[in-house]
């Protein structure tokens, strides 16, 4: 019977130290993740009107912000949608980088350029700056600043950086998507 006893105080015991202390504590459900500046993105897919290709072709960017399993990260995937018609256009990660504590992020466009860098919460716009590198080798440095529009919508304008000039490249809007391309 001691035998028992003791058998189930060391499953207790077990279980209380693999449970953390604040485990089912409001506190805990309602715990700060360092990607909370970019979660909103996980909320909607997203449509980016362009304007019409010269030959007269609706385009737009579909863009899908997921968690990933663990919710340690947000994967990227976005296609351009041309008359209707899909093109794989990046695929990627946003991350936590506890080194440098910084949101980090990769993505690989349907070229095979991989784009690497930062996001920085900077007067309420999300500054990424980052560095594009062609499967040439040769790199280019951008800064995009995401400004979210409430819940509905968000701005995305990108920069080329040449040393500390920043000179606009493009800007787009995006906003919930209507329905799947």
């Amino acid at each position: 019977m001691k035998l028992i006893y003791l058998g189930n105080v060391l499953l207790l015991i077990a279980a209380t130290l693999c449970t953390p202390l604040h485990a089912g504590t409001p506190a805990a459900s309602a715990a700060v993740s360092p990607l909370d500046p970019i979660a909103f993105l996980t909320k909607h897919e997203w449509d980016a009107k362009l304007p019409d290709s010269p030959d007269g072709k609706k385009m737009r960017i579909h863009a899908q912000f997921t968690w990933s399993q663990n919710r340690q990260a947000i994967r990227i995937s976005n296609q351009f949608v041309v008359d209707g018609k899909e093109r794989p256009y990046i695929d990627g990660l946003y991350a936590w980088d506890p080194q440098q504590h910084v949101i980090v992020f990769w993505y690989v466009d349907a070229g095979g350029s991989l784009t690497k860098g930062t996001v920085k919460v900077e007067g309420g716009k999300l500054v990424h700056e980052f560095e594009e590198i062609a499967p040439d080798g040769k790199s280019s440095a951008y800064v995009a600043k995401v400004t979210p529009d409430g819940e509905q919508a968000w701005g995305n304008e990108i920069f080329v950086r040449r040393g500390t000039e920043l000179t606009s490249m493009v800007k787009v809007r995006y906003e919930v998507a209507e329905s799947p391309y």
